[in-house]
């Protein structure tokens, strides 16, 4: 049996001499401000003196040490977790107990965790205990939380008839891993409170963090501060300050706030100041439609919302400043926290330089340390030097990787030159913290010094605090042996991240390398150089500062060239070899893979089209242009489209620019401008024509027919289309040329044209049956894609011919396929044609939910194409009984709220009216 723990007291117990496991309570007065206003501050002072006695005699009694007591909140440190609750139970019962003015209670929230701590400055610091206050944080005022590791302490133990409710794991504030949290109960207590006030109970994507949050109170403080007296704080400084962590904690800290949600929207990997509006969306989870600015869809949804962006890494998208500026004047409840090594420069801003973590003077100066050092007899107090955030953070982070790390008066002169010759940069004491499993803290500061030196003398036009960060960088990077550098310095080239087989194709084996890639990655992670990603398959980042750095060292070496094309070939491989599966059965799992790498692509494309190696630029983004498509970058695939076809170097090989303007031609398609995409396709057609290859040929002709297919304005009169009749011609050349070289999927793909124009221009059988002919070729050819939208079609011209019982099954079978794949494209047109065929038989309310989840996923594609299929099958109804706008509205957005598995559940379901239609007219 486990003997409890005794109290300790930091009047006289030293780091040595703490038990294992303490226990911390943490409570205060709910709504202490308000009851203040409310009766005044003298009536309030003797409140809060009443209730300080009870919770005193309470504490007491069960062998509590008081520890600090600060306006309404008391710490108290526990022997035992059952000594703990018992106060905290016998401190409820008082407060209930008291008889309080009838319009002032007092009402306090509790919270009680157990963990390590040490004593630092005569004070209890450590994990355990800011996780024990930011557990009595959430809980609210009456009420008793508990931790699970209180929970495990108690056993059986608990006091009587009190008994534990599990509320569950919950993120709390801290960021860290969710906690389990219980709730004490008594019968003679409250037992209903409202829901938590955690991270959850808020909108919000703060990611969670795998280290505690060590320092910064005071730079935690004012940036709260500012943020609540301004719309906008730059947090600025250089790489490596911890800007990008304080953001969050001060995020987490106002969330009570933003009750419309907190976002955090990491920038490093975008370039392109014309995106930032674009990724701010996703993160939301809004897209673009077509037609729209990713500005413009932002400014609607923000709205009057309250809500708190966080913009990580903008340094290098500073150009996009003045959207900041835009829709923090569009969006008044909004506000904008921005980390940056340069401030934006905006109307409203307010910059707040994050410093380096406060540090000790380095002993090896002749300043007030060294008169400290002759004090204390030559000594540096261990504990004083705890109190410094930068020894805190080192600290932390060197026991995470030698858990019986501790300073010493050894290595305390050590310690307290690193943390001083690092100027507090975060970043740069928990690189050089995690040196300490294999070096002592003295081996450690003289390799670091070495490299201070070599740095600072080769890039004095550096800031000093950015040389300092440079040199802990250098100093990782020189532990390596020279594979090891080759290594790190040929994935610099990777944005975004990298698998094993990446990282083996792009940095394996060659002159100067001389090592297994995995192993090499093992030796990158343990010198804290690179980090492995959770995930199906092994897949690593390395920061952007050391990539930076790497790269710079790469930029040196004679193989530089080199190993950007093996990184350019290893991902042109990827794509084109990846891009006849795009129909297949396993797209599904192509295109997360594609989405994974799709950072790495886009470096690739910014570097060859700024090169103007049009080889590579060309053929990748004809190979990605269908991902683009599925989904929803449409909006990004034009712009890089439309910018190459531009460029003169595109222009220079034929066959490579027959495939940029078939690609620019197909997203011009999916975004409904058939007036440029008829230049776009006709371009290839002449090119085509020119060199004579047949099956090329007939692929432009069969694109090219898709301008003479519907209107370019979907309110225009099909009569007006193609009144030549060229589209039917290039359809039936592109027919006769597939049919001469055996090429039955190009056959079936024609069909499904003829069909198209049929059902557009409302001709013959609106495409029947080229749509039932084509399926069964696309079904033998293997093209499950297509198959699904001939499937989709023919409810369609089923639709127009007034079979509508018979066309909902097509559709049905066409979304199935579409939600396999994992194409956002397809199943927001098929969804919105079944909400057309549902007003087709008078089924309105279907028709609107399933009509707001469409609109959703339109968004989420970037595509027009529902326009039209609206337009058209809503022709048939213009005396059609309609929802009021109110019924219709409030039916759209249940639609829309629905996620995207619910909306296809939904959509796939057959109505009960439906199917006794089918009973009915069953044989």
């Amino acid at each position: 049996m486990t003997s409890e723990p005794r109290a300790a007291d930091p009047a006289t117990d030293g780091p040595s001499g703490l038990p294992d496991t303490l226990v911390f309570l943490f409570s205060d007065i709910e709504g202490s401000t308000r009851l203040e206003q409310a009766v005044g501050t003298m009536a309030y002072a003797a409140l809060r003196e009443r209730h300080r006695a009870l919770l005193r005699a309470a504490f007491a009694a069960n062998g509590g040490r008081e520890q600090g007591t600060e306006g309404d909140s008391f710490f108290v440190v526990f022997p035992t977790a059952s000594g703990a609750v018992a106060a905290a139970l016998d401190a409820q019962r008082a407060l209930a107990a008291e008889v309080w003015p009838a319009d002032s209670p007092i009402r306090v929230r509790m919270g009680v965790h157990a963990g390590e701590a040490t004593i630092v400055g005569g004070s209890f610091v450590g994990l355990a205990v800011n996780r024990a206050a930011r557990i009595a944080g959430v809980a609210h005022g009456g009420q008793v939380l508990v931790s699970e590791a209180i929970r495990t302490l108690l056993g059986q133990g608990l006091p009587a008839r009190a008994a534990l409710l599990d509320l569950g794991a919950h993120r709390l504030k801290d960021l860290r891993e969710p906690e389990r949290i219980h709730q004490l109960t008594a019968p003679d207590l409250p037992a209903t409170f409202p829901p938590l006030a955690t991270l959850d109970a808020r909108p919000n994507n703060l990611p969670t963090q795998l280290t505690s949050f060590v320092g910064r109170d005071e730079e935690l403080a004012k940036a709260c501060g500012l943020l609540a007296a301004n719309r906008l704080v730059t947090l600025t400084g250089p790489g490596g300050t911890g800007k990008t962590r304080l953001s969050l904690q001060v995020a987490a800290s106002a969330i009570d706030d933003h009750p419309d949600g907190v976002f955090f929207v990491p920038l490093e990997t975008v370039r392109d100041p014309g995106l930032v509006a674009s990724r701010i969306a996703l993160e939301i989870g809004l897209s673009e439609p077509a037609g729209r600015s990713g500005q413009d869809v932002l400014v609607e949804w923000l709205g009057t919302k309250r809500v708190l962006l966080v913009l990580d890494n903008f340094e290098q998208v500073v150009d996009a400043g003045p959207l900041v500026a835009d829709i923090l004047r569009a969006a008044s409840g909004l506000k904008v926290i921005v980390t940056s090594r340069s401030p934006l420069r905006i109307s409203g801003e307010q910059e707040f330089p994050v410093p380096g973590l406060p540090v000790p003077p380095d002993p090896r100066n002749l300043g007030g340390y060294q008169e400290a050092l002759r004090s204390g007899a030559g000594v540096i107090d261990p504990a004083r030097l705890s109190t410094y955030e930068a020894v805190r953070l080192f600290i932390a982070r060197a026991v995470a990787v030698k858990p019986d790390f501790a300073v010493t008066n050894e290595n305390a002169p050590a310690v307290a030159a690193i943390c001083a010759r690092l100027h507090g940069m975060p970043l740069a004491i928990e690189l050089a913290a995690a040196r300490v499993k294999l070096l002592t803290p003295d081996a450690i500061l003289a390799r670091l010094e070495h490299q201070l030196n070599l740095l600072a003398a080769g890039a004095r036009d550096l800031p000093a605090r950015q040389q300092t960060l440079r040199g802990a960088i250098a100093w990782s990077y020189d532990i390596l042996d020279e594979p090891g550098r080759r290594l790190l310095e040929r994935l610099s080239v990777c944005a975004g991240g990298f698998d094993l087989e990446a990282a083996e194709a792009i940095g394996g084996a060659s002159p100067g390398a001389g090592m297994d890639v995995l192993d090499g990655l093992m030796a990158l992670a343990d010198q804290s150089l690179i980090r492995s990603v959770d995930g199906a398959r092994p897949r690593f980042q390395m920061l952007e500062t050391i990539r930076e750095f790497a790269a710079e060292m790469l930029e040196a070496r004679d193989d530089n060239a080199a190993i950007r094309d093996r990184h350019a070939r290893w991902y042109l491989n990827l794509a084109e070899s990846g891009s006849p599966r795009m129909s297949g059965d396993d797209q599904r799992a192509l295109l997360e893979q594609l989405e994974l790498e799709h950072d790495n692509i886009r470096a690739i494309l910014d570097r060859a089209a700024g090169a103007g190696d049009a080889d590579t630029a060309i053929r990748l983004a004809f190979a990605m242009w269908r991902f683009w498509q599925k989904r929803g970058h449409l909006n990004e695939a034009r712009r890089r489209l439309e910018a190459f076809a531009a460029a003169p170097w595109s222009h220079e090989v034929p066959v490579l620019r027959a495939r940029l303007v078939e690609a620019l031609g197909g997203v011009l398609w999916w975004q409904a401008d058939l007036v440029a995409m008829k230049v776009a396709y006709g371009e290839a057609v002449e090119i085509w024509r020119r060199l004579g290859e047949k099956a090329e040929i007939a692929n432009a002709l069969y694109n090219y027919a898709f301008a003479f297919t519907m209107t370019p304005d979907p309110n225009g009169d099909p009569s007006t289309v193609d009144p030549e009749g060229e589209g039917a011609r290039s359809q039936e050349e592109a027919l006769v040329l597939y049919r001469e070289i055996g090429d039955r999927r190009g056959e079936a793909n024609v069909l499904w044209g003829i069909g198209n124009r049929a059902f557009f221009l409302k001709k013959d059988d609106a495409g029947e049956a080229n749509f039932r002919a084509a399926h069964e070729l696309f079904q033998a050819v293997g093209d499950t894609t297509m198959a699904a939208w001939a499937l989709h079609m023919l409810g369609g011209a089923l639709d127009r011919r007034e079979r509508h019982d018979e066309a909902a099954p097509y559709y049905r079978m066409a979304l199935r396929h579409f939600h396999d794949a994992s194409d956002a494209a397809g199943i927001a047109l098929v969804l919105d044609d079944l909400a057309m065929s549902a007003i087709l038989v008078g089924d309105l309310e279907r028709s609107a939910r399933l009509r707001g989840a469409a609109r959703r996923l339109t968004a989420v594609t970037g595509a027009n194409l529902a326009a039209y299929s609206e337009k058209f099958l809503s022709g048939f109804l213009p005396h059609a009984e309609r929802l009021s706008a109110e019924d219709e509205q409030r039916l759209q957005a249940e639609g829309a709220a629905m996620t995207l598995d619910e909306a296809v559940a939904f959509a796939l379901t057959v109505p009960a009216d439906e199917l006794d239609r089918q009973e009915q007219t069953r044989p």
